[in-house]
């Protein structure tokens, strides 16, 4: 007999290493890919694996975050009453009128909805992941298992591995040692230079999780944390699995192995949206058969316009772009763009040149300008003849700046939203 599985998205995180894109919003609701939100990988994934019962947990800055999923996610909740794409606030429901405290106390907080709606399983999935997911074969794991709890797990970098939860496991998938961003992570047996890693997506027995999460809620020293406290609680029961991400396998793409991106950073945030304008970027967002929605926005297609020959001071005026995403209500007149995504509505005037950047919505950039390594939050407009990353310390005085490649000695400047013209669509 088939599961029922109620999903529950956490998407109540600050994002503070992803600032200034998070400054006004939650890291989930953070635009991606010329069109998306972050947010809409995991809706999707849940939407097209026949899972339709989703409550998304919100906590931190959450405004944008609400109004896109009723713009965008509304829709599913029209056809039967357990088909729902639901946002739900925090609310300070125990004694002590406490935010989140944790990843498991979230969940805690919210557990009258699990009875409500009575599921055998919850899928408990974060909501700031880049990737594509079947969610039904890691349902069908965890049913032949047995199991208490499913950890879908990937192999990382050994470097990268404190940043996450590293899991030991036996030859049967069986996880017996689990720790919490660990400062000297184990490595994978045979693999010295990666770990296995959680990816903070977990199925749990709906009742078993209701009175793991009952126990810790009592128990006055726990951080209520998943990872922390959960997980590693349950190694000795021996029914604790992982499920491999790397076999999972979605129509259209059933030769390719799966891609996650945790875009936690602001260089990991740009290079996953420079992936995607490469010829065969690691997230294919061109297969019909595992799409990913969102909000669409009634904007006309892209426009490139201007095609003159070079002037008396020697300039092209040609309205193009090479190697590029260019989304819709796009007009590049008279510049010319290469190595970039520009999102809905960018705007870029004659005798300008974009390279390896990455335009938010709405950004106007005016006429004479030279723009590199950069990426512009939404609604800004940037003046004549302005120039940003050809010169660091100029960059520095002005707006936030990483480094990409210190041998390479480039780096990435950010600049922040600028006030929205409108309280809606932010």
């Amino acid at each position: 007999m088939r599961k029922s599985v109620l999903a529950m998205i956490l998407a109540g995180g600050e994002g503070t290493r992803l600032a200034p894109l998070t400054q006004k919003r939650a890291k989930p609701a953070v635009p991606f890919g010329g069109k998306y939100r972050i947010i809409d990988f995991v809706l999707s994934n849940f939407i097209n694996s026949g899972i339709e019962s989703i409550f998304v947990l919100t906590q931190f800055r959450s405004q944008s975050l609400t109004e896109h999923i009723i713009n965008a996610w509304n829709v599913v909740s029209t056809h039967a009453k357990n088909r729902f794409v639901i946002p739900v606030p925090a609310q300070m429901q125990t004694h002590d009128k406490r935010w989140y405290s944790g990843t498991a106390d979230a969940i805690y907080q919210n557990l009258h909805l699990v009875r409500d709606f009575t599921p055998d399983l919850v899928a408990i999935f974060g909501g700031d992941h880049i990737y594509k997911m079947d969610i039904s074969q890691m349902v069908n794991s965890h049913v032949e298992r047995d199991a208490i709890v499913s950890v879908a797990a990937i192999p990382v970098p050994l470097e990268e591995a404190k940043e996450f939860g590293v899991i030991q496991v036996d030859e049967e998938g069986r996880i017996i040692g689990f720790q919490e961003k660990p400062e000297n992570p184990q490595p994978m047996p045979g693999n010295p230079d990666m770990a296995l890693a959680s990816m903070g997506n977990y199925i749990f027995n709906s009742s078993d999780l209701i009175e793991l999460l009952e126990k810790d809620s009592d128990i006055n020293t726990s951080s209520h944390d998943f990872g922390k406290d959960i997980l590693p609680g349950l190694v000795e029961t021996g029914r604790l699995f992982i499920y491999n991400f790397h076999e999972n396998r979605i129509p259209g793409a059933e030769e390719t192995i799966p891609s996650w991106r945790d875009v936690g950073n602001l260089k990991a945030y740009y290079e996953a949206n420079m992936d995607l304008k490469e010829y065969q970027p690691t997230l294919d967002l061109y297969n019909p058969k595992w799409p990913i929605y969102s909000y669409s926005h009634c904007l006309p297609p892209a426009k490139f316009v201007h095609n003159e020959d070079v002037d008396d001071g020697g300039l092209m005026r040609i309205g193009r772009a090479v190697n590029s995403i260019v989304s819709d209500g796009c007009i590049i007149s008279g510049s010319t763009v290469y190595d970039s995504v520009l999102f809905n509505s960018a705007r870029v005037h004659s005798y300008s040149t974009i390279k390896n950047s990455v335009l938010l919505d709405d950004v106007e950039v005016a006429e004479h300008c030279k723009l590199k390594n950069v990426i512009i939050d939404k609604h800004v407009k940037i003046p004549d003849g302005t120039v940003i990353g050809y010169n660091r310390a100029d960059d520095e005085k002005r707006f936030h700046v990483i480094d990409l490649d210190v041998e390479e000695g480039t780096w990435l400047t950010a600049i922040p939203k600028a006030e929205s013209p409108s309280k809606f669509h932010r």
